[in-house]
């Protein structure tokens, strides 16, 4: 097909939108907005909705009496490829053309996927191709070699807050001619720059919530009355209101974050929401989101303890391995995933209710994004129902609070506020303060704190009878009856009054641990100490962890540097408990529990150990 063939497909071929009421208000609107937009000029946009809204859906309408020709969707990923995909693909019944009765698919549009194995054919039978932005990156790329920079009129690119990246920029350089259209939840990244080009449309978080298209969300907080912590050798005991204060400082939340006292509290107060939606009868699960692959497992480890089920999904994992955990998570098996920078952008799974939130965000992008993922109705058909209700839940002292409330204000169409959101950046400290690089002993450590309750928040706020019949009367001026979308006055305001409780205190949940779960958990995180003290000890002396150095110093120890250090891990870890190697089974509580306490030490010891060896080999740390 030639772009004339698909121009001509895209402005005859009879598309219900206007009146259609099976499509939701953000895609009619959105898509007038686009046409209205591209009738007068060819300037970069962009349209925000927030997750659940239907922006595949939108994207799929796009085209239609506007484009000239090709278009390309990108993604930042393959999960995100695969929804649109999934939703644009005419071949299944229940794709979006025709779940929204937007037209009887005969002639298209036909959609390729650009993966390893397509080829320009394919492209060229297609009205529209999907790729992740990975597909467009190096140099000599072959895409870029094939097709011609006029091949495509269109760019349509998801989670457009990435617009503004390397890769994405030589894309749009490469097909400079086409009508570039972005389509984000959140139009900032997470270093603060906006989203390049002009705003279309956008459909607030809020109105999202009342029109039951995304769950209404609360925001649960541990509240220590005192934390116990030591610093710079110094033990101190602060009360709430000088946490409030501390948590200022990068390194005093990192110190919290990677607690095990407070990573505990954070579990309990998770455990207690969960229980809380799972008592409506619909399957729930919790996401959480760490620092790192050893602070994941730690957080799993805790889960344990209270008899959870739970994965850690991160970057290194064999991709068997990730399926598998994917699968449990889908299947029900799974109460929790603990993933570091994973499960983000367009990863769909309506069973995740609660976010927990173990790790300081520094800036409000990848703090949204994260939310994000437990905003789809778990029970659409009954989107008042409690079962949709869901949480974010955190620690005061991770200074995540502050996103939070940016978070609940992003739809005010106050650009300064927008604009102090899109500049914030890390505090500053004392380079003298910050953690030391490549060292497990964490410059902050918690003792012990006393939690007396939970602050909960809700997303939306309390509303009066004149709000509610202004947001009624707003869907009758763009000519819509509200009953055709269920909606009633009484029933506005039962949902709003249910969702949009003020801050509130809540009684904290203390949960026993079995002793034996506990020695299970603590096995656990010793094994995963191994691979990190193998991981510090190779950063610090400048190795490869695939190398070879070690294998003349240690002959059938291992087959690279990774093994060999992982075994005098286990070595040092044993030698710590006092037991031999085949007795690690049969290691008590107390004796697990040493060899936990001891990962920074059995660190530095070997980082000395291997220097002196290897003739003063590496950096001094």
């Amino acid at each position: 097909m030639t772009n004339d063939d698909i121009r001509r497909f895209f402005h005859n071929t009879p598309v219900s939108i206007h009146n259609n009421l099976h499509l939701r208000e953000p895609q009619v609107f959105g898509y007038q907005a686009i046409v209205n937009h591209l009738s007068e000029s060819r300037e970069m946009s962009y349209v925000q909705l927030p997750v659940g809204c239907g922006k595949s859906g939108l994207m799929g309408l796009t085209p239609f009496g506007v484009t000239n020709g090709r278009v390309l969707i990108v993604a930042p990923n393959t999960t995100v490829r695969d929804t649109i995909l999934s939703e644009l693909d005419i071949s299944k019944p229940e794709c979006f053309y025709s779940k929204r009765a937007v037209l009887k698919p005969a002639n298209g549009p036909y959609v390729t996927v650009l993966k390893p194995d397509a080829n320009v054919h394919d492209c060229d039978n297609a009205h529209i191709v999907v790729a992740n932005i990975q597909q467009f990156v190096g140099e000599g790329n072959r895409w870029y070699e094939q097709l011609p920079q006029d091949y495509f009129q269109m760019v349509l690119i998801d989670e457009g807050h990435h617009n503004v990246a390397e890769s994405w920029r030589r894309l749009l350089v490469y097909f400079k001619d086409a009508a570039v259209i972005s389509f984000t939840a959140t139009p900032m990244r997470s270093d603060g720059q906006q989203v390049e080009g002009k705003k279309l449309y956008s459909f607030t978080y809020t109105r999202a919530m009342m029109m039951g298209f995304i769950s209404p969300i609360d925001a649960v907080y541990v509240s220590p009355a005192v934390v116990t912590f030591t610093a710079k050798g110094e033990k101190k005991t602060i009360p709430l209101d000088k946490v409030i204060k501390m948590r200022e400082h990068d390194w005093f939340s990192k110190g919290i974050a990677l607690s095990e006292e407070c990573n505990r509290h954070i579990v309990q107060a998770s455990i207690k929401q969960l229980t809380d939606v799972r008592r409506h009868g619909t399957p729930r699960q919790i996401i959480a989101s760490a620092c790192s692959i050893r602070h994941a497992v730690q957080i799993k480890a805790l889960y344990h303890e209270y008899g959870l089920e739970a994965e850690v999904l991160h970057s290194k994992l064999r991709p068997e391995e990730r399926k598998r955990v994917e699968a449990a998570l889908r299947q029900g098996l799974a109460d929790a995933v603990v993933q570091v920078q994973m499960l983000g952008e367009g990863y769909d799974l309506p069973t995740l209710s609660v976010a927990a939130v173990f790790r300081p965000y520094r800036s409000l992008s990848p703090y949204i994004q994260f939310v994000g993922r437990i905003l789809r109705l778990a029970n659409p058909q009954a989107q008042a129902s409690l079962a949709n209700k869901v949480y974010v839940v955190s620690h005061l002292g991770l200074n995540d609070e502050r996103w939070w409330n940016d978070f609940r204000n992003f739809d005010k169409e106050d650009q300064e506020l927008f604009r102090e959101c899109l500049d914030s950046s890390p505090v500053s400290i004392d380079p003298s303060d910050a953690t030391p690089r490549l060292s497990l002993r964490p410059f902050m450590r918690v003792l012990d704190e006393t939690v007396d309750k939970y602050l909960q928040q809700a997303y939306l706020k309390k509303v009066d009878e004149n709000m509610v019949a202004d947001f009624m009367a707003t869907i009758r001026e763009k000519g819509y009856d509200p009953s055709e979308f269920g909606l009633t006055e009484d029933m506005v305001k039962r949902r709003l009054d249910a969702a949009a409780a003020q801050a509130r205190e809540v009684q904290p949940l203390e949960l026993p641990v079995q002793p034996q779960r506990r020695r299970e958990a603590l096995r656990t995180n010793i094994y995963q100490d191994a691979r990190s003290i193998a991981s510090t000890v190779i950063d610090r002396l400048g190795l490869k962890h695939a190398g070879a150095d070690l294998l003349p110093h240690y002959p059938g120890r291992g087959s690279n540097n990774l093994a060999i250090l992982i075994t005098l891990a286990l070595r040092s870890q044993n030698e710590t408990m006092g037991i031999e190697a085949k007795e690690r089974d049969s290691a008590s509580i107390e004796q697990l529990g040493l060899a936990h306490d001891a990962t920074a030490n059995i660190a530095d010891s070997l980082t000395s150990a291997l220097r002196m060896k290897m003739g003063g080999k590496g950096n001094v740390t």
